[in-house]
């Protein structure tokens, strides 16, 4: 069994964040002794009150990705929570999807930098908010463990398919949605090499085509074959378990193959 001290999920309220919540609560191949659950409207989020109510390892704390200036406050919470060991797992998995359909006469300036602000800003910018606590982690951490894990200190960005640049043969537009997620490929590239100098694992995750309230008005068909939220999570942590200093730069799916940017 992996033991990962603790662990903060953005977007936690639903889909691939609830499902975190869950997994890292009750898979028997890893234990958490801390869960971060951070979510827009805790207040509403039913599901996940009821997952903090039968564990105590469970922490719900209010967080909009949207509103940078309560970032500072967040992070004070989590520390918090925390203590002295610090934070070990950061995963980046609040987002907005588009349409796949849409088309570049469809751009708004409004809907472009509405998508960027959350899908891209956000991400590094919590990451920012946090990199005390990681690098806390990660000093703590070195006494017992070598090189680049999880069980360190680590930020997991869930990303897409979809901002693999390489991978665009025009088999499906979403704009926007595109070029927010190359953006944060980008970023996680970038945070590897600089984070990388405190020991902190930084790496890209497709997901899937889950089947989430995010994608319930996207129509199934060829390569677009929806998975479970279940088999989407279970697939990405037990590829997030084996990472180590050899791949501490990469960009994954849930089954562990390797896409390239």
């Amino acid at each position: 069994m992996t033991e990962i001290y603790s662990v903060l999920i953005t977007g936690a309220s639903r889909g691939i964040g609830l499902e975190f919540v869950r997994q890292f609560l009750s898979d028997s191949s890893v234990q958490c002794r801390i869960i971060i659950a951070a979510c827009r409207s805790p207040e509403n989020a039913d599901a996940l009150q009821e997952l903090k109510n039968s564990s105590s390892k469970i922490h719900i704390l209010k967080l909009d990705v949207n509103q940078f200036e309560t970032y500072d406050h967040f992070a004070t919470e989590v520390a918090e929570i925390v203590g002295n060991k610090g934070l070990t797992l950061l995963i980046n998995n609040a987002g907005v999807a588009t349409s796949l359909s849409n088309k570049l006469a469809d751009i708004t300036p409004e809907k472009f930098i509405s998508v960027l602000k959350t899908n891209s800003v956000a991400p590094v910018l919590v990451t920012k908010a946090l990199y005390p606590l990681l690098k806390q982690a990660a000093q703590v951490q070195s006494k017992n463990i070598d090189g680049f894990s999880v069980k360190r200190a680590a930020v997991i960005n869930i990303s897409s398919v979809a901002g693999s640049i390489s991978r665009n043969i025009g088999n499906y537009k979403c704009w926007c949605y595109r070029e927010s997620k190359a953006a944060l490929n980008m970023s996680t590239k970038s945070l590897a090499i600089e984070l990388g100098k405190d020991g902190i694992l930084v790496e890209s995750f497709h997901p899937g085509f889950v089947d989430t309230d995010m994608t319930s008005s996207i129509k199934e068909g060829g390569q677009h074959q929806k998975i479970s939220a279940f088999d989407s999570v279970k697939g990405m942590i037990t590829v997030m378990l084996r990472l180590s200093e050899k791949n501490k730069e990469g960009f994954y799916d849930y089954n562990g193959e390797i896409i390239t940017f």
